[in-house]
């Protein structure tokens, strides 16, 4: 039996650091991608969006963006997830709504979350989203916005002088309301998935948490909006092996289940799981992804069916992103 064939390719210019991958409508099936990119006049990353064709990219469909808040001076940014028209059609054609975290002079050294909603070109809203005092149960320090779908946005967040108090947050941008996790330590939220028309629609969120003594194992869990309730909680490890750090980064939708990208201490990989007759998930299927052209571990940031998107490090150094795609 043949191992399944995986091609890999680089994609956007050299340090541009990419972070999330998004489906959207339109001629040529354009992708939009996030992340951030290295400033050419120096300085620290900024935010990026990307649309285009996935391989090979069009250097006229990167846009950087620079976060606009009044009474800010912004030292630094990143858009961790995008999502678009295509899946949200209230945004309008052409629009997108993107999450991330930035820093700013006058905010400290912590990470603040954010949402811009708009056209590629910068001239939409921009929000921050900081976990509340009072819902975290204590001084936020850190806030970070990984991905969005629908109505929600899901990310984690930390107390200020609590080590290992990390924790995942779901966030309505229709209400302003946030809400907590309640699973374990250090338990995040990086994916998000909207499953079907229903009204209001049930999520599937991916990401990891710490299981008693056990090392952190990837997430999976449904969600739903009308209750706030989480169900079917359920933890994977890589290859189903004990004792390996396993995080799921990122989810998309496929026939009959879900593609995620997850990584694990041995790297990046592809994972497959079916959504069952009776509504669970079913048993993992895992393949590693390992860039052959990278010097250290190559990462799985984010996934569209059979392409898995991250960043390795070549041996002209600083970062390449680069896609692995999967043999159908």
């Amino acid at each position: 039996m043949t191992s399944p064939t995986i091609t890999y390719n680089d994609i956007l210019p050299p340090n541009s650091f990419v972070t999330g991958i998004r489906q959207d409508g339109g001629d040529g099936q354009p992708v939009v991608l996030s992340g951030n990119y290295q400033p050419t006049g120096g300085g620290k990353p900024q935010a990026m969006l990307y649309r285009g064709p996935l391989y090979p990219t069009d250097s006229n469909g990167i846009f950087p963006f620079l976060p606009a808040f009044p009474g800010q001076t912004i030292v630094t940014s990143t858009f961790y997830g995008p999502n678009t028209a295509l899946f949200d059609p209230s945004l309008g054609q052409g629009n997108v709504r993107a999450v991330g975290s930035y820093q700013y002079e006058e905010g400290g050294k912590g990470d603040h979350g954010m949402i811009y909603q708009g056209p590629l070109d910068g001239s939409g809203t921009w929000t921050q989203i900081d976990v509340p005092a009072d819902v975290a149960g204590g001084t936020v320090a850190n806030t970070l916005a990984h991905s969005t779908m629908g109505d929600l946005v899901v990310g984690n967040y930390d107390l200020a002088g609590k080590p290992g108090s990390g924790n995942g947050f779901i966030y309505n941008v229709v209400t302003g309301t946030f809400q907590v996790l309640y699973i374990g330590a250090l338990a995040t939220l990086y994916g998000i998935w909207q499953n079907g028309p229903k009204d209001p629609a049930p999520y599937t969120l991916a990401g990891g948490y710490k299981q008693g003594h056990d090392l952190n194992t990837g997430l999976l869990a449904d969600y739903d909006p009308a209750t706030g309730e989480l169900s079917r909680l359920t933890a994977l490890s890589y290859e189903g092996k004990p004792g390996v750090v396993t995080h799921f980064e990122g989810i998309s939708g496929v026939p009959g289940g879900y593609a995620l990208a997850a990584t694990t201490d041995a790297g990046g990989a592809f994972v497959h799981v079916d959504r069952l007759a009776d509504g669970g998930f079913g048993p993992a299927r895992w393949l590693a992804a390992a860039n052959p052209a990278s010097t250290s571990i190559s990462t799985a940031n984010s996934i569209l069916r059979n392409n898995l998107v991250g960043i390795y490090h070549p041996a002209s150094g600083g970062v390449q992103s680069y896609v692995a795609t999967l043999a159908d």
